[in-house]
């Protein structure tokens, strides 16, 4: 059974993946925001886990994230009040 921290983390990445599909839609004054909240969620990405990897070595997943369960769900919030900015803006217009 998931713990809540690989919740979380699943929740992050979903919420990152729809705010990158339409990155080129993120207002000029969101983007400050969005740059920070990326790279504090950077770590997460798989692209990350293989950044370290050898040939012929096993490939332990290890995400380099010290923060807490809470800490987590923050993230989450904030990415989702930043998913939900965009999508408001996008109405808009």
């Amino acid at each position: 059974m998931p713990t809540d921290a690989q919740l979380l983390i699943g929740k992050v990445l979903q919420i990152k993946d729809k705010i990158n599909a339409k990155r080129h839609c993120i207002p000029r004054d969101l983007q400050g925001e969005w740059k920070q909240l990326d790279k504090q969620t950077a770590c997460f990405e798989s692209a990350s886990l293989f950044k370290d990897a050898v040939k012929g070595e096993q490939l332990n997943k290890h995400i380099e994230y010290t923060g807490s369960v809470k800490e987590l769900s923050q993230l989450v919030s904030k990415l989702k009040s930043l998913n939900n900015k965009v999508r408001v803006s996008l109405a808009h217009h």
